[in-house]
């Protein structure tokens, strides 16, 4: 049933990117400058969980890279910090430098070696905020700056004014794809993931009005229902197994979603899970109480409340926590309690120890 499981992984690149063609001229038209060897426009690309903000961004840039040399990369904010990301971004324009050089020599080497347009995209950019990344990178010429984020409106709310100066008027936004819009996307995953012929197209339009045009939970269902129709020996996908798909597929994107996340947040996951549902302020307590035993030997460092509610608000737009209540009387409390953290995070002992101390 299953002829090639990496056909519905995240990072498989599609060859066509279909439904798009007004957002791949939007960032072309931005970026194009750099064609011509003057800096390229900055550009916010927002959108819901899933609908397709990465690919684009990978998928346009290397077209460009290819077609006209653009030098660019492309950089998984989420956990990073300052200089990690500065580090990153000097190993597109020569050679890393060492994991112990001081921010401020990495700093000075950027400004000296970026001698031609580069474009620098944070991915999962809710996280640079707890970084001055921003400021570092805007402080050289020549260095443009794509931010791919859910709300664009939030994350400018975070933002300095001299860069929300920079990106404003300056947002791309992706919407969730029709239904049949999304079932041409699936239809190629079908071919290439899937034996020929066990699915059909109505089939494929009836997940994607079911996942309501967010392409990723589509791809993932599709995989679910071939999983679940292989797994009862059945020769097509059929109906049964398409219905059956969702919550399979749900509980795959929020673990992968989860897995995907640094560490900061999965101890905030874990401590929302081992109480079940729990206050703001209780569990900022709780963060407060075990941080110092949990960060022990590790590169990072506890956060402050600010950056809690901040985690905590992707740990929501990953579908993986809910908020309950109103801002005063926010409570929390996990979704899927199947999901779990792949950290050793022995929350209980950590606790009782911090109460007898």
């Amino acid at each position: 049933m299953i002829a090639d499981r990496t056909v519905f992984d995240d990072e498989y690149p599609p060859q066509r990117l279909r439904h798009r063609d007004a957002a791949v001229d939007r960032l072309t038209a931005a970026l194009g400058p750099t064609k011509h060897g003057r800096q390229a426009d900055d550009l916010l690309i927002e959108g819901s969980p899933g609908v397709g903000k990465t690919v684009l961004a990978r998928h346009t840039l290397g077209q460009l890279s290819e077609r006209h040399e653009l030098d660019y990369t492309h950089i998984e904010c989420m956990g990073a910090s300052t200089a990690g990301i500065i580090r990153e971004v000097l190993a597109t324009v020569g050679p890393t430098p060492a994991t112990n050089t001081p921010l401020e020599d990495l700093c000075l080497s950027l400004r000296e070696r970026v001698n031609e347009p580069l474009v620098v995209v944070l991915d999962e950019a809710s996280d640079v905020h707890d970084t001055k990344a921003l400021e570092r990178l805007a402080d050289v010429d020549g260095i443009s700056l794509v931010i791919i984020c859910y709300d664009a409106d939030e994350w400018l709310s975070h933002a300095s004014g001299r860069i929300t100066r920079r990106l404003h008027g300056q947002t791309l936004t992706l919407d969730r794809y029709g239904v049949d819009e999304l079932a041409d996307i699936l239809t190629p995953r079908a071919e290439k993931g899937l034996k020929h012929g066990v699915v059909s197209r109505r089939q494929l339009k009836t997940i994607a009005n079911e996942v309501a045009g967010v392409a990723r939970y589509g791809i993932y269902s599709l995989l679910a229902a071939a999983e679940l129709a292989q797994d009862r020996d059945h020769h097509t996908v059929r109906d049964e197994d398409v219905a059956g798909a969702y919550p399979l597929a749900q509980e795959w994107m929020r673990q992968a979603a989860l897995d995907s996340l640094s560490f900061h947040h999965h101890l905030l996951y874990a401590l929302v899970r081992d109480a079940r549902e729990i206050g703001g302020e209780a569990l900022h307590d709780r963060y407060d109480a075990v941080a110092d035993r949990m960060y022990d030997g590790r590169s990072r460092t506890p956060l402050a409340k600010g950056s809690q509610r901040r985690k905590l608000r992707k740990l929501d737009e990953y579908d993986l926590v809910e908020r309950l209540g109103s801002t005063r009387d926010r409570r929390y409390a996990v979704i899927d309690e199947s999901v779990r953290s792949g950290y050793d995070l022995d929350l209980s002992r950590t606790l009782q120890s911090g109460v007898q101390d």
